[in-house]
């Protein structure tokens, strides 16, 4: 199974200004103090050697994932990113028309949904999209992002097939080659996580979720779900002491990912749903305090990669 991120910020699309780009290069010009970047493999070095926070940026696009399996696409929810993923898409063929994808959606709050009107392949002939949700109006729920007086071009205008079919709750559904199980999750309004499967590996993505009740038995259906995933995309918005400062806004930490990736031997823990207030210093703090608690609290029974979601990021799993 083949992941990218798209987009990995929650709640509203966030750009890096210029001011934090300013001082990312100053940060780099600093640690080059007496080195002839004349040379072009002493540069290249030293920029594979700078700090992430410094050679990059978490990325500001909100939440969409691509999945792969063989030469099926499936993406997860359709936040600002699915129109970088879009323009992927027009490079590899979907500008000619004839090709299809799934598309999940977790929920339809705005930073999940807001990208889709700008997503180019839905507007060429013979292009297949197809939305699965248990939302039984999703269809609606797309389509009133796109009516005036709030947005230019409905989604009638769109030349591409779109379907919108409902998966029951707590039961898998087959979606390609990829076996699929919703579960409601605690978030306001409605909000679901999945578990994904192919032949060869799991992803279990747990975003917008809020993990209020913490008595043996909930605990364990989580547990559960999560058990032995391949890769488990966790809702990491807040640090440990916002999330009590905010009940009830339905996100999670980085420390409770950490937590339930132990206790269901997940392979990788990649955490996700930036919020739009977090410096990319911040996000890769919160790293470093999963890591230091899986081996503060467990020791090195149980080794889970702890990694930072940031846009176009790429993993086989």
């Amino acid at each position: 199974m083949y992941v990218k991120f798209w987009g990995t910020r929650g709640s509203i699309p966030t750009p890096l200004p210029s001011s934090a780009i300013k001082e990312k290069i100053r940060q780099a010009l600093e640690g080059a103090a007496g080195l002839d970047l004349t040379n072009e493999l002493v540069l290249e070095r030293y920029l594979e050697r700078l700090p992430l926070t410094t050679q990059g940026t978490i990325g500001g696009n909100t939440i969409c994932l691509e999945v792969r399996s063989g030469d099926q696409i499936l993406i997860l929810d359709a936040g600002s990113g699915i129109r970088m993923l879009g323009i992927d898409l027009m490079k590899k063929g979907f500008n000619q028309g004839h090709h299809q994808a799934d598309i999940l959606i977790t929920h339809t709050h705005w930073d999940h949904i807001q990208g889709f009107p700008f997503f180019q392949p839905a507007f060429i002939p013979n292009n297949h999209f197809t939305f699965h949700s248990p939302f039984e109006n999703m269809k609606e729920r797309i389509a009133q992002q796109q009516l005036a007086p709030y947005f230019p071009v409905p989604m009638s205008y769109m030349s591409a097939t779109i379907d919108f079919k409902a998966i029951d709750v707590d039961k898998m559904v087959q979606i390609g080659k990829f076996k699929v199980w919703p579960l409601r999750t605690s978030h306001p309004g409605e909000a679901y996580i999945y578990r994904i499967e192919d032949e060869n590996s799991a992803l279990v993505y747990a975003t917008d979720t809020e993990f209020k009740q913490v008595d043996r038995e909930s605990t364990r259906l989580i547990t559960e779900f999560f058990q032995n995933c391949d890769l488990l995309v966790f809702d990491a918005q807040y640090s440990f002491n916002e999330v009590w400062d905010r009940p009830d806004w339905g996100h999670s930490s980085a420390i409770m990912g950490a937590e339930f990736a132990y206790r269901a031997n997940a392979k990788r823990l990649a955490l996700f749903h930036h919020d739009p207030t977090s410096t990319d210093e911040k996000v890769w703090g919160a790293k470093d305090q999963a890591e230091a608690y899986l081996m503060h609290k467990h020791r090195k029974s149980h080794h889970c990669e702890v990694l930072v979601a940031y846009d176009e990021l790429s993993l086989e799993i």
